[in-house]
């Protein structure tokens, strides 16, 4: 019994632990080029095929396969960005394998918010009947994930994301700025890429709600973290598309 009860000890701790890891460096430039959205699609498929070769030298299990599904989802965002939307398709769809791949090996909360994550960008791309079968599943991954680590910024944001890109009168702005700065202000472990977000997507909000001036305030601190980013840039500039994710629109 007690030699049971520190195996399971130890396997609750080691997922704890690959949950909380920070970015590896070498997985960064990926990230940040990316985000940055100064290269070109085919530059950044040939990056992440590096970055995945790497992560195949150093790392393996759940974790491995974790990268694997972020490498893919930073592809699939790189051609979203340049509306190739079947490339996009293509690629969060390995993600997803991949995710599931990592839950199966070992339940983490970077294996649930994997699986939310490629799941909420392919409800943007896929068939009403796809994610009418598929779109409650975002939220409850990213709740799952949360339970394996309470800490983890990405699940709290992909939960507040949904109330702020829901098409009326599904959102709730309110609650979903609310819920964003709670991420903020509460102990949760951020990288780069979660501030970017966050503070993103309250700008976001207030420019739907049409109050410029706080849009202005937030979106300048998403500046500050990726000075190029296109999506940003276009909503300085007055000129971000709508998006409605129908994943929340259902729920």
């Amino acid at each position: 019994m007690a030699l049971k009860y520190i195996m399971l000890l130890t396997l609750s701790l080691s997922a704890l632990t690959l949950s909380a890891k920070p970015l590896p460096e070498w997985a960064e430039p990926l990230r940040d080029t990316v985000y940055s959205g100064t290269d070109n699609s085919a530059d950044i498929e040939k990056l992440g095929e590096e970055t995945e070769d790497r992560a195949k030298m150093e790392l393996g299990g759940a974790e491995l396969f974790n990268m694997l599904s972020y490498c893919k989802f930073l592809i699939a965002k790189s051609y979203m960005n340049e509306k190739n939307d079947d490339e996009a398709m293509k690629n969060f769809q390995s993600g997803l394998d991949y995710a599931d791949m990592s839950v199966k090996i070992e339940p983490t909360a970077e294996g649930y918010r994997m699986m939310a994550e490629n799941i909420s960008q392919l409800c943007t791309l896929n068939s009403t009947a796809w994610v009418i079968a598929n779109g409650l599943k975002v939220e409850s991954y990213a709740k799952k994930g949360l339970k394996y680590d309470k800490k983890n910024a990405a699940c709290a944001y992909l939960i507040a994301a949904r109330w702020i890109y829901a098409p009326a009168p599904f959102d709730n702005i309110k609650k979903g700025i609310t819920q964003m700065e709670q991420i903020l202000s509460n102990s949760y472990e951020r990288r780069k890429d979660d501030l970017f977000n966050v503070y993103y997507s309250i700008a976001y909000a207030y420019n739907r709600v049409k109050q410029p001036d706080k849009a202005k305030v937030w979106l300048e601190k998403a500046l500050s973290v990726y000075p190029d980013n296109k999506n940003a840039l276009e909503l300085k500039d007055g000129k971000a598309r709508v998006v409605e994710t129908i994943s929340s629109a259902s729920l």
